[in-house]
């Protein structure tokens, strides 16, 4: 029990004197990257028995931005990054009106602030909240004999939530971090050709299963 008493000790003393690259004063520049892909299957429900049968549903997905944060006090910054993302969605021909294939463009601000734990000015995590707005438009492609006369819609989207990253420093000003978990809770207001004026709220939680968030940033100034 002593000894794992020293060793926390031990811990939170590194943490509070070796911040170099964590000190007030101190900022990053740098850019986020994402990927993702994703397949399941997609039965019909008990409204939709009888029509048609199970189809595969394909799911890939890109992001990028850069991103820029500053100090306000010793392993604690606020910050700001911009996010292009594109989606791409594939389904099988089926009978249950899903597009055979959509895009989703969006574009998105997010600010954050966030807490650094850091071992040996080296590793450890970074948690805080984040508020982000954005907005997307989708395009579908359906099967020709399903004649839709129009397939585009747009989306505004206000997520809030709280992230969780692993962090990695390489040499005293390079970083790199990615995303263990993100929970989020998502409003969003839908216009189009079948979503006039609809909205929807929901909660999702994030664990690196289907999709990688990384980012890489140098940073700059501060006392060291």
């Amino acid at each position: 029990m002593n000894k794992f008493l020293i060793l926390i000790a031990a811990f939170l003393f590194s943490i509070q004197f070796s911040n170099a690259q964590t000190s007030a004063g101190s900022q990053t520049v740098g850019f986020n990257l994402g990927f993702g892909s994703a397949k399941s299957t997609e039965t019909p429900g008990p409204q939709q028995a009888g029509i048609g049968s199970a189809f595969i549903e394909r799911n890939h997905s890109f992001n990028f931005g850069p991103a820029y944060s500053y100090f306000i006090a010793n392993d604690l910054d606020i910050g700001a990054a911009i996010d292009l993302m594109s989606v791409t969605e594939t389904n099988e021909p089926n009978n249950f009106g899903y597009p055979l294939k959509y895009y989703n463009h969006q574009a998105s601000g997010t600010v954050y602030a966030r807490k650094y734990f850091l071992f040996k000015n080296k590793f450890g995590i970074r948690t805080g909240p984040f508020i982000s707005y954005g907005k997307s438009t989708y395009n579908y492609t359906y099967d020709p004999a399903q004649n839709y006369n129009a397939n585009n819609s747009t989306s505004r989207n206000l997520d809030v939530g709280l992230k969780v990253e692993m962090v990695y420093y390489t040499s005293k000003k390079l970083g790199f971090a990615a995303t263990l978990a993100n929970l989020q809770y998502s409003h969003a207001t839908s216009q189009g050709w079948y979503q006039l004026n609809q909205s929807s709220d929901q909660f999702s939680f994030y664990s690196g299963t289907s999709a990688i968030y990384i980012s890489m940033f140098y940073t700059f100034g501060g006392k060291g």
